[in-house]
């Protein structure tokens, strides 16, 4: 997941992967079948990583606002390999972010029953609108930063008021 986020799926060799886990190529490709089969699990790492941090957040009782914030820097590795599976595209991409909307389906039922989100008329258009939104904010920080002064990725919450107030308005 740390190479792959790093340099881009195209760019990281087994041999680099093996060499990351202290084993030879040949016993990467024995357990994992083939490159594509490495990436396909590291696609269901992340996304059950990126469900767990979402689903502990709603049974703490309280959706923190800037918990997209909170994911970047708590498990930035998983976002910048989410944000790399998604500039680079596909099939395999599509599946994890269908998974992703499945996921949040399922966290976001659950705050609703707490009383933590208010209900939906359409529960799978507000989970992928939630995710394209809050992924491209991310994937985008720079430039917010450039224009707002304040990194969503990088500065605490606290610092956030130019952003934040954007939005609301």
């Amino acid at each position: 997941i740390d190479l792959f986020g790093e340099r881009g799926f195209k760019a990281v060799p087994i041999k680099a992967v093996a060499e990351l886990a202290e084993v030879s190529p040949s016993l990467v490709m024995h357990h994992i079948g083939s490159k594509a089969g490495l990436k396909s699990a590291c696609d269901r790492e992340a996304a059950a990583t990126f469900k767990k941090v979402k689903t502990e957040a709603v049974e703490a009782g309280a959706i923190p606002p800037g918990l997209m914030f909170d994911l970047a820097r708590r498990s930035n590795h998983i976002v910048l390999y989410l944000f790399r599976a998604f500039v680079e595209g596909g099939d395999d991409t599509d599946a994890l972010f269908d998974q992703l909307v499945e996921d949040s389906l399922d966290y976001t039922a659950r705050a609703e029953a707490l009383g933590l989100v208010h209900p939906s008329a359409d529960p799978h258009a507000r989970a992928v609108i939630f995710l394209v939104q809050g992924m491209g904010t991310l994937l985008l920080h720079r430039q917010i930063s450039r224009h707002l002064g304040v990194d969503p990725v990088f500065d605490p919450p606290e610092d956030l008021l130019p952003y934040m107030s954007a939005i609301v308005e």
